[in-house]
């Protein structure tokens, strides 16, 4: 098992990354906190599949049952866990336990975050674009109409656990998801890496191979060095948000239901390299070697037909990145090497207009 320090001073937690590790890491987490009450915040398809695995910390805990899907992943469903937490009258030392994916983790972190001016968490995270990224570093909220993760709160959990093999069961699609974050993480730190993992597409899942789990703690790893320098993304950490600009925008225009995160980062990654060759002098071959790596996945990298390009500025100019009516986004001059730099509008027009022009790509479901 790998343990990956994310250095915060006081708010300091430690990531368990193991392969069937879920029972003891949580039990050893929820014993450092000595909670009043665990109150487990998942949805009714993983309570039943994980309710006799979380070790003996969680075992009596009452669960908190969300739908799932980013489509609830709004203010309504926060407000019907504070509604929960305040019916069992949790108290300031109880632990909310986050299972699942990242809206479960970004939606559970947040009540958190607001039940009691701040009560302790403890991640979960039961797909890989969860275990790479979601779970790490403190981000949570929910969507508006208006856009993705526009309401939230920085709460750092007090632990993520990580089992790898929670995604034994998960459809190749999900996998796929979050190998476009583990793509990025090489995108904009670690040339090797992202060659390393897109070296590795187009390979069966079953049995999980046995790159991933040290992939995952390297992704981590990347992660929590990047959070330790910058919580609050004051500066470094937008590097993180690669791809993330044009990606939820398309999010949001398609009502969340087209393309997974994964998916639309995918796509995102691919205009923001067109973006850096105007902005900052990017290669033409970074295009080549985002469209090539994510493809090698089964990952989508060309721009849905339903969203037009003037749509797509419109959203992303609101995106809680801009400031001041200035777009900021995360660009590559190279393949792993990231900067933060102003777009203007007609930039980022341009780049979506020369993405439609380099042709189609398929999501692959299987």
């Amino acid at each position: 098992m790998d343990d990956v320090r994310v250095e915060l001073g006081d708010r300091s937690y430690s990531i368990a990354v193991g392969s069937g590790n879920l029972a003891t890491s949580l039990d050893a987490a929820l014993g450092a906190l000595s909670p009043t009450s665990v109150h487990v915040v998942t949805h009714p398809m993983l309570w039943r599949r994980y309710r006799g695995s979380l070790g003996s910390c969680a075992a009596c805990a009452e669960p908190i049952l969300i739908p799932s899907g980013e489509r609830h992943k709004t203010l309504r469903t926060v407000a019907s866990v504070l509604g929960a937490l305040a019916e069992r009258k949790a108290d300031r030392r109880c632990v909310v336990v986050a299972l699942g994916g990242g809206v479960v983790g970004d939606m559970a972190g947040f009540a958190a975050a607001c039940y009691l001016r701040g009560v302790r968490f403890v991640q979960v995270p039961t797909t890989l674009l969860a275990q790479v990224d979601a779970s790490v570093g403190g981000k949570t909220g929910v969507d508006l109409p208006q856009g993705k993760n526009l309401v939230g709160s920085f709460h750092q959990p007090s632990a993520v656990v990580i089992d790898t093999q929670t995604l034994a069961t998960l459809p190749t699609r999900c996998m796929r998801s979050g190998i476009a974050e583990i793509l990025k993480h090489g995108i904009i730190a670690d040339a090797a890496y992202f060659e390393f993992v897109a070296a590795r597409g187009r390979r069966a899942w079953r049995p999980l191979p046995d790159w991933l789990e040290p992939t995952v703690a390297q992704s981590c790893r990347m992660k929590a060095h990047v959070v330790s320098q910058d919580e609050r993304e004051g500066g470094l950490r937008a590097v993180l948000n690669f791809g993330h600009t044009v990606g939820h925008a398309i999010e949001t225009l398609t009502g969340y239901r087209r393309l997974s995160h994964g998916e639309a980062v995918a796509v995102g990654m691919v205009t923001a390299a067109l973006v850096g060759e105007s902005v900052c002098g990017s290669s033409g071959v970074l295009v080549e070697r985002i469209i090539a790596g994510v493809s090698a996945y089964g990952l989508p990298w060309s721009l849905p037909q339903c969203c037009g390009d003037d749509e797509i500025v419109r959203v992303a100019m609101h995106d809680k990145k801009t400031s001041g009516g200035v777009l900021r986004m995360a660009l590559a001059p190279c393949l792993g090497r990231a900067i933060i730099a102003p777009v203007d509008a007609p930039v980022l027009l341009d780049a979506l207009r020369r993405h439609r022009s380099l042709g189609s790509s398929e999501v692959g479901h299987g």
